[in-house]
Protein backbone atom coordinates (compact mmCIF):
# COMPACT_ATOMS: atom_id res chain seq x y z
CA UNK A 1 0.00 0.00 0.00
CA UNK A 2 1.31 3.46 -0.92
CA UNK A 3 0.33 6.49 1.13
CA UNK A 4 1.08 10.08 0.17
CA UNK A 5 2.12 12.35 3.03
CA UNK A 6 2.05 16.13 3.05
CA UNK A 7 2.29 18.78 5.78
CA UNK A 8 2.52 22.52 6.25
CA UNK A 9 0.91 23.55 2.96
CA UNK A 10 -0.15 26.95 4.37
CA UNK A 11 -2.44 27.66 1.40
CA UNK A 12 -3.22 30.47 0.66
CA UNK A 13 -1.05 32.08 3.37
CA UNK A 14 2.37 31.12 1.91
CA UNK A 15 1.39 29.72 -1.49
CA UNK A 16 -1.65 30.06 -3.75
CA UNK A 17 -2.19 26.38 -4.49
CA UNK A 18 -0.67 22.93 -4.41
CA UNK A 19 2.14 22.56 -6.94
CA UNK A 20 1.25 20.34 -9.90
CA UNK A 21 4.18 18.08 -8.97
CA UNK A 22 2.42 17.15 -5.71
CA UNK A 23 -0.62 15.86 -7.59
CA UNK A 24 1.67 14.04 -10.02
CA UNK A 25 3.47 12.25 -7.16
CA UNK A 26 0.20 11.43 -5.40
CA UNK A 27 -1.42 10.02 -8.56
CA UNK A 28 -0.09 6.56 -7.64
CA UNK A 29 -1.23 6.51 -3.99
CA UNK A 30 -4.38 5.09 -2.45
CA UNK A 31 -4.48 7.41 0.56
CA UNK A 32 -3.12 10.83 1.52
CA UNK A 33 -2.25 11.95 5.05
CA UNK A 34 -2.04 15.70 5.73
CA UNK A 35 -0.19 16.51 8.97
CA UNK A 36 -1.66 19.97 9.57
CA UNK A 37 -1.19 23.65 8.84
CA UNK A 38 -3.51 23.29 5.89
CA UNK A 39 -5.00 26.79 6.43
CA UNK A 40 -7.75 26.39 3.78
CA UNK A 41 -10.21 23.54 3.29
CA UNK A 42 -9.78 23.87 -0.49
CA UNK A 43 -6.51 21.94 -0.13
CA UNK A 44 -8.28 18.95 1.42
CA UNK A 45 -11.03 19.12 -1.21
CA UNK A 46 -8.43 19.07 -3.98
CA UNK A 47 -6.67 16.07 -2.43
CA UNK A 48 -9.97 14.27 -1.81
CA UNK A 49 -11.02 14.74 -5.45
CA UNK A 50 -7.69 13.48 -6.77
CA UNK A 51 -7.05 10.69 -4.25
CA UNK A 52 -9.86 8.47 -3.06
CA UNK A 53 -9.21 8.88 0.66
CA UNK A 54 -7.62 11.76 2.60
CA UNK A 55 -7.04 11.98 6.36
CA UNK A 56 -5.91 15.20 8.04
CA UNK A 57 -5.32 16.81 11.41
CA UNK A 58 -5.16 20.49 12.26
CA UNK A 59 -2.01 22.44 13.03
CA UNK A 60 -1.25 25.55 15.04
CA UNK A 61 -1.79 27.85 12.04
CA UNK A 62 -5.15 26.39 11.02
CA UNK A 63 -8.09 28.73 11.33
CA UNK A 64 -11.27 27.85 13.29
CA UNK A 65 -13.15 26.97 10.08
CA UNK A 66 -10.52 24.27 9.37
CA UNK A 67 -10.31 23.08 12.99
CA UNK A 68 -14.08 22.55 13.04
CA UNK A 69 -13.71 19.60 10.68
CA UNK A 70 -10.48 18.07 11.98
CA UNK A 71 -9.04 16.51 15.11
CA UNK A 72 -5.71 17.38 16.72
CA UNK A 73 -4.55 13.78 16.29
CA UNK A 74 -5.71 10.45 14.93
CA UNK A 75 -4.60 6.83 15.01
CA UNK A 76 -5.19 5.04 11.72
CA UNK A 77 -4.61 1.40 10.82
CA UNK A 78 -3.18 0.34 7.47
CA UNK A 79 -2.18 -3.24 6.68
CA UNK A 80 -2.25 -4.15 10.37
CA UNK A 81 0.08 -1.27 11.34
CA UNK A 82 -1.04 1.58 13.58
CA UNK A 83 -0.04 5.06 12.40
CA UNK A 84 -0.40 8.15 14.57
CA UNK A 85 -1.09 11.40 12.71
CA UNK A 86 -0.41 14.74 14.39
CA UNK A 87 0.90 18.16 13.46
CA UNK A 88 3.51 18.21 16.23
CA UNK A 89 3.10 21.66 17.74
CA UNK A 90 3.51 21.95 21.50
CA UNK A 91 0.79 23.42 23.70
CA UNK A 92 1.10 27.19 23.35
CA UNK A 93 -0.07 27.77 26.92
CA UNK A 94 3.05 26.31 28.50
CA UNK A 95 6.64 27.42 28.92
CA UNK A 96 7.53 24.13 27.24
CA UNK A 97 6.41 25.66 23.94
CA UNK A 98 8.93 28.49 24.25
CA UNK A 99 11.78 26.06 25.02
CA UNK A 100 10.82 23.85 22.07
CA UNK A 101 10.63 26.89 19.75
CA UNK A 102 14.17 27.93 20.73
CA UNK A 103 15.50 24.40 20.21
CA UNK A 104 13.65 23.95 16.92
CA UNK A 105 15.38 27.03 15.52
CA UNK A 106 18.77 25.45 16.33
CA UNK A 107 18.02 21.76 15.87
CA UNK A 108 14.50 20.79 14.81
CA UNK A 109 15.01 17.20 15.92
CA UNK A 110 16.55 17.57 19.35
CA UNK A 111 15.96 14.86 21.96
CA UNK A 112 13.27 16.78 23.85
CA UNK A 113 11.21 17.37 20.69
CA UNK A 114 11.51 13.69 19.66
CA UNK A 115 10.30 12.66 23.13
CA UNK A 116 7.41 15.13 22.83
CA UNK A 117 6.33 13.53 19.52
CA UNK A 118 6.68 10.00 20.92
CA UNK A 119 4.66 10.91 24.01
CA UNK A 120 1.61 11.85 21.94
CA UNK A 121 0.71 8.22 21.15
CA UNK A 122 0.77 4.79 22.75
CA UNK A 123 1.06 1.51 20.89
CA UNK A 124 1.72 2.80 17.35
CA UNK A 125 4.14 1.56 14.72
CA UNK A 126 4.70 4.97 13.14
CA UNK A 127 3.98 8.65 13.75
CA UNK A 128 3.46 11.05 10.86
CA UNK A 129 3.91 14.70 11.80
CA UNK A 130 4.76 18.12 10.39
CA UNK A 131 5.35 21.51 12.05
CA UNK A 132 9.12 21.82 11.49
CA UNK A 133 8.98 22.08 7.65
CA UNK A 134 12.10 19.89 7.68
CA UNK A 135 11.98 16.24 6.47
CA UNK A 136 12.66 13.45 8.93
CA UNK A 137 12.54 9.65 8.71
CA UNK A 138 14.03 7.63 11.59
CA UNK A 139 13.20 4.89 14.06
CA UNK A 140 12.99 5.85 17.75
CA UNK A 141 12.15 3.36 20.46
CA UNK A 142 10.65 0.99 17.87
CA UNK A 143 8.46 3.71 16.31
CA UNK A 144 9.07 5.08 12.82
CA UNK A 145 8.88 8.90 12.93
CA UNK A 146 8.14 10.50 9.57
CA UNK A 147 7.88 14.16 8.58
CA UNK A 148 7.57 14.78 4.82
CA UNK A 149 8.93 18.31 5.09
CA UNK A 150 6.85 21.01 3.44
CA UNK A 151 6.04 22.57 0.11
CA UNK A 152 7.19 25.71 1.97
CA UNK A 153 10.59 24.66 3.33
CA UNK A 154 12.72 26.20 6.07
CA UNK A 155 16.40 25.83 7.01
CA UNK A 156 17.65 25.53 3.41
CA UNK A 157 15.73 22.30 2.75
CA UNK A 158 13.93 21.64 -0.54
CA UNK A 159 10.15 21.70 -0.97
CA UNK A 160 9.01 18.12 -0.44
CA UNK A 161 6.27 15.59 0.21
CA UNK A 162 6.52 12.00 1.36
CA UNK A 163 5.52 8.49 0.44
CA UNK A 164 4.92 5.75 2.97
CA UNK A 165 4.93 2.18 1.80
CA UNK A 166 3.31 -0.46 3.96
CA UNK A 167 4.13 -4.08 3.21
CA UNK A 168 4.03 -7.35 5.09
CA UNK A 169 7.57 -6.54 6.27
CA UNK A 170 6.63 -3.19 7.82
CA UNK A 171 6.61 0.49 6.97
CA UNK A 172 9.15 2.66 5.24
CA UNK A 173 9.10 6.26 4.13
CA UNK A 174 10.73 8.33 1.44
CA UNK A 175 10.93 12.09 1.13
CA UNK A 176 10.49 13.31 -2.44
CA UNK A 177 11.51 16.78 -3.63
CA UNK A 178 8.88 18.63 -5.63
Amino acid sequence: MKIGVIADTHIPDLRRSLPARVMEIFSSVEIVLHAGDITALDVLQQLQESVSLTFAVFGDHDKPEVRTYLQESQVLEFGGLRVGLIHGHPDTRSGFNERIARWLRRDPYNAEYIQFILSRFNNVDAIVFGHTHVPYAKMHEGVFLFNPGSINPLNNSEPSVGLLEITSRGIRGRVLPI
